[in-house]
């Protein structure tokens, strides 16, 4: 049906006038819906999610009272003791350690650890080869730590034999043949591009001139502490070659503190003794974890008793990991 030409003047302004008030409508039905994006960012940020940074304060705040509360338990057992004692510990949930009397002090057989990752590093970049054999001549044996210098002759030995015998039977024979092989300036290079600069390899072992002259080995807790933490964090020179070297230390034939404290534990590590003087210093696993434990102990006039009192200093350590787990 065609409508008349004439009702086209009345009914176009009508068309005009539905279609305005449609899009009013429609404009109005958009800002009266609810806006749905600023209600769910404020209640974005009053939600916190499993494992957010209130859940981190709150494992830092715990971490810090378990850290006083073993520092106490610590000062309590070494307070009256005539030895002077400094100490590493980190925990595996702990991001920074504990450190007490982080003095540079003499190193005594713990500096060989130091040289066990400078031939390991050496080689992992060619400049060694671990099975090249080195003559241990009669001139090179030195007393003291060791089992070489009871040898007869003059034996030929590999550097992995060598390496094995300055850390589990602290041999001081071995110690100075490597030294001659990688040189101090090398050892010390190594130990300053890894960050361990209170380290100083002054002198071979048994130099009993160079020690007289006031020349020593030094080293302090955590140089020592952050060595044992890259070698259980693989990050020390290669994962390969430090799983070597971590097997090299659970060889360890030195019992008297650590694994004497806590016989149920796999323990790797390294001591040093001089007169005055025992140091242990090693990883620690128990219980599937594991962590790093440094006691350093100096100006000792019983060596029974410091002993005694680094193995409870250990035991102690050892309950708080326990609970930190």
């Amino acid at each position: 049906m065609k409508l008349p030409k004439k009702s086209w003047k009345y009914l176009l302004p009508l068309l005009v006038i539905v279609f305005c008030a449609l899009s009013i409508n429609t404009r109005l039905a958009f800002r009266q819906e609810p806006d749905q994006s600023s209600h769910i960012d404020s209640v974005d940020l009053n939600h916190e999610e499993p494992g957010s940074s209130s859940d981190e304060m709150e494992v830092s705040e715990v971490s810090m009272e378990k850290e006083k509360a073993l520092k106490a338990r610590l000062f309590s057992i070494i307070s009256g003791d005539d030895a002077d004692y400094s100490i590493y510990v980190l925990f595996p949930s702990w991001s920074i350690p504990l450190v007490e009397n982080n003095q540079q002090q003499s190193s005594a057989s713990i500096i060989k650890i130091f040289i066990l990752s400078t031939a390991y590093e050496m080689a992992e970049r060619g400049e060694l080869d671990l099975d090249e054999r080195i003559c241990v001549r009669r001139k090179d044996m030195v007393g003291g730590a060791g089992v070489l210098n009871a040898r007869s002759g003059e034996p030929m030995l590999s550097v992995r034999e060598l390496l094995q015998l300055i850390i589990t039977e602290s041999d001081n024979t071995a110690t100075n043949v490597l030294i001659d092989h990688l040189t101090f300036s090398r050892i010390q290079n190594h130990c300053e591009a890894h960050g361990f600069t209170n380290t100083i390899l002054r002198r071979k072992m048994m130099d009993i001139g160079a020690m007289r002259a006031g020349y020593d080995n030094l080293t302090t807790v955590e140089d020592v502490g952050e060595w044992m933490r890259c070698l259980r964090n693989r990050q020390l020179v290669s994962p390969s070659a430090d799983a070597s070297m971590e097997q090299t230390l659970f060889a360890q034939m030195d019992t008297e503190c650590f694994p004497c404290a806590l016989p149920q534990a796999s323990i790797a590590h390294k001591t040093g003794e001089l007169t005055g003087v025992y140091h242990d210093a090693g990883i620690i696993y128990e219980n599937n974890k594991s962590y790093v434990l440094v006691i350093f102990s100096s100006k000792s006039v019983d060596r029974h008793k410091t002993l005694s009192t680094m193995r409870q200093m250990a035991k102690i350590v050892n309950e708080y990991f326990l609970s930190d787990n």
